[in-house]
């Protein structure tokens, strides 16, 4: 319990704290409430992520419970089926272990500079676009296997950050298309999931499901392009 009070005061800290210059030495910097309404979705989202696992780990905030997690991880064992619809939700809220959720809300935090570009909304879209858009990757495994996460969400929001601009050429696109489609490949021939294991649950990293996040959020901000600027936010 101590460590989450550390955690969430630490992330909250460092997102409102930290201001970006302004880019004019004759602009004023940033208020700590228009620095706030600029990356709030990154903040509350990664409390949000914090809170669901704190909940999950009986408050131990160390690991998941384990009955919890064969119920909301998305899994492809077929006798469990009628659990699917709600698994492809469930799984992206809920993470396995502490380093899980660390890594995944430190991705969110660093992304704030995407929402700071593009405003909450459009940063909201793509991470729910980028998160659904991984779930196929448990088509890849003909192991019996679960998997949980945001990390598809936030590879996706990483790949918007670098093409979710104006003028981006057709060829650039399609070389980022490329990119995850390679990547893609070069995981099923190389089966290079890691293997990984705290007590009694076993999970391995879904790289399938961060590619295919970051495709998702690559076709979703190609076909649904930025607004321009003096077009009034939210910006989906």
């Amino acid at each position: 319990m101590i460590l989450f009070f550390i955690v969430t005061a630490a992330y909250t800290a460092l997102l409102l704290f930290y201001r970006p210059s302004p880019s004019s030495l004759k602009d004023a910097p940033l208020t700590f409430l228009e620095n706030f309404k600029q990356i709030k979705a990154a903040l509350f989202s990664g409390l949000l992520l914090f809170s669901i696992f704190l909940v999950t780990s009986d408050f131990g905030f160390n690991e998941i419970d384990q009955r919890l997690y064969r119920l909301f991880a998305l899994n492809n064992i077929s006798a469990a089926a009628i659990l699917w619809p709600l698994q492809a939700i469930t799984h992206l809220f809920i993470h396995i272990n502490f380093p899980h959720v660390l890594t995944n809300v430190a991705g969110l935090g660093i992304a704030a500079a995407y929402e700071r570009q593009v405003g909450s909304g459009r940063f909201l879209m793509v991470l729910l676009v980028a998160g659904l858009s991984s779930i196929p990757s448990i088509l890849f495994y003909a192991e019996p296997i679960a998997i949980c996460g945001i990390s598809g969400g936030v590879f996706g929001l990483a790949a918007a950050y670098f093409t979710d601009q104006e003028g981006l050429s057709i060829k650039e696109w399609l070389y980022a298309v490329l990119i995850c489609g390679v990547f893609l490949v070069v995981l099923s021939f190389g089966n290079s999931m890691e293997y990984k294991a705290n007590g009694q649950l076993q999970f391995k990293i879904d790289h399938y499901g961060h590619a295919l996040g970051a495709l998702g959020a690559i076709v979703y901000c190609r076909f649904r392009p930025r607004k321009t600027a003096d077009k009034p936010w939210p910006n989906y």
